[in-house]
Parts: C-alpha cells; structure tokens; sequence
C-alpha cells in the first residue's frame, strides 16, 4: 500500500475495533428474550444468529433487513456508488455487525427502545467483569500509542457519554486519542465530522483514514468523500464495496497501524 505515507488522520470506531468479542450477542438476546412471549423462542433466535454471522443463512452480514416487509436485499456491486450518495436515514437495517444483527431482532420481534438500552448496558457491565469473551488487545493499544507519526487519532463512537466515557476508561484506551467524540450519530454524523474537520484543517480526503467494523457507519460516509477506509471484522460479508484495507483480527489492525508508522517514519 503505496498511500500509508499520505494519512494524516485516523478515526477509529469502538465496537469491534477497540476489542472484538464473538460471544456478547448471546447474553445481549438472553436478556431480551428470556421472559415473556418470546422465550419460547430464544433457542431459535440464538440459532439463526449464528448462522446470520456464519454466513450459513440467506441473509448474512452486509446485507439489508426492512422492517416494513420483514424481507432482507442484497447490495450489488451497480448499487453501490448509488448508497455512497443516499442520504443517511433509512428505515433499513445494514446488517454490519453483530450489535446490528440484534438490533434487527428487537424490531423484528417488537422489543422497545427502553428494554433494548437497558440490556445492552448490562452487556457491556458485563463485558468488563469478564463474563464474556471480551479481550483488551496490548499489542493494538500499544500500537496506537505509539503512532506519532500522524496528526491526529480521533475515536468517534455512537455511544452516549455517559455510558460510553465509562467503559472507555474501563478499558484504559481513554489516553491513546487526540480526542474522542461520544455520540457521534453515524453515519451522518460521521459525513459532517469529516467534512468540518477537512475545512478546519486543510486536509485533502485522501489523508483520512476510517477504520471500523460495521461499514455503513463507518466506512461509507467517508468513502463518499474520498477517504480512505479499513474494514475489519471477524466475518464475511456479502457488500462487494472495495475497501482499501480489510482486516480480521485485532494483530492485523494492530500491524497496519505499524505499517503506517513505519511509512510516516520513511518519508520524513
């Protein structure tokens, strides 16, 4: 990658690129549908999530669920510069990641906001007692740390702060940013970030790079302005966007992020 020398900036996303964890969701929809009328059907829904994340569904990461219909579509590859220039609300689900896929069973099933806000606090408590597979990556935040080679290290995530600023200080990755902004209202929120922050800093959208996990908030808003973008994720998925990077484990983020180092270092 002949460009790692040009970025200037790095905006990071929180969920699954921080840490990954394959086991949340499980506890995430225990809680949701443990009691009531669903909890028949808890055993069901735990099996078509893992074969939604598996790829062994119709449906899988990258596609689309609406609501309205209970159907899912699929992008093309002619679809894509078309959703790079939509606007950003969309009574859609982009299936982008687990959180996402959850998501799509509390509306599918009529699971209000209130109950879907107060289990997924629970989660994440329980993320950080260590009840899940949840694992801080040193060598990652190592690797952040030690990036001086760019301007800035933004983190931008759609958690409020009163949640949020908790559970990144549980972490102890609160010091590895230039700053961090807590609800960030992605993807169009993420437009907008971008779009200031080129202004206010002179910088060409090639010196941008986003890396997150779930590509409609993170990646298409600022492919659409010509910035650079990593998708990682420990799943396949069937959106055929080409992203500049694409990364599976938190040893591959933190290897690029050395390699920017590197580059920045080299081109001195």
């Amino acid at each position: 990658m002949d460009w790692l020398h040009e970025i200037e900036v790095i905006l990071f996303d929180l969920d699954g690129t921080l840490y990954q964890d394959g086991t949340f969701y499980k506890r995430y929809l225990e809680l949701l549908f443990q009691e009531g009328d669903y909890a028949a059907s808890l055993d069901e829904i735990l099996e078509e999530m893992e074969r939604l994340l598996a790829g062994r569904d119709t449906s899988r990461i990258g596609d689309w669920y609406h609501p309205s219909t209970d159907t899912w579509t699929r992008v093309t590859p002619g679809d894509v510069s078309e959703l790079s220039q939509q606007n950003w609300n969309t009574p859609a689900i982009y299936a982008g990641d687990a959180w996402s896929l959850v998501s799509m069973f509390t509306v599918k099933h009529g699971i209000g906001e209130a109950k879907r806000q107060e289990a997924f606090q629970q989660v994440r408590k329980e993320m950080l007692q260590g009840s899940s597979s949840f694992e801080r990556h040193a060598g990652l935040y190592e690797a952040i740390r030690q990036l001086s080679g760019v301007r800035s290290k933004l983190l931008l995530t759609n958690s409020p702060e009163n949640t949020g600023r908790e559970f990144i200080a549980a972490l102890g990755a609160g010091e590895l940013f230039t700053d961090i902004k807590y609800g960030a209202g992605k993807p169009a929120g993420l437009e907008h970030f971008m779009s200031e922050l080129m202004e206010r800093e002179g910088l060409r959208p090639e010196q941008i790079l986003s890396i997150g996990d779930h590509a409609w908030n993170d990646l298409y808003p600022v492919r659409k302005l010509g910035g650079r973008t990593a998708w990682i994720s420990a799943y396949s998925s069937s959106d055929p966007s080409p992203w500049d990077v694409r990364l599976t484990t938190l040893d591959e983020l933190a290897s690029l992020l050395m390699d920017i180092q590197d580059s920045k270092l080299k081109h001195d």
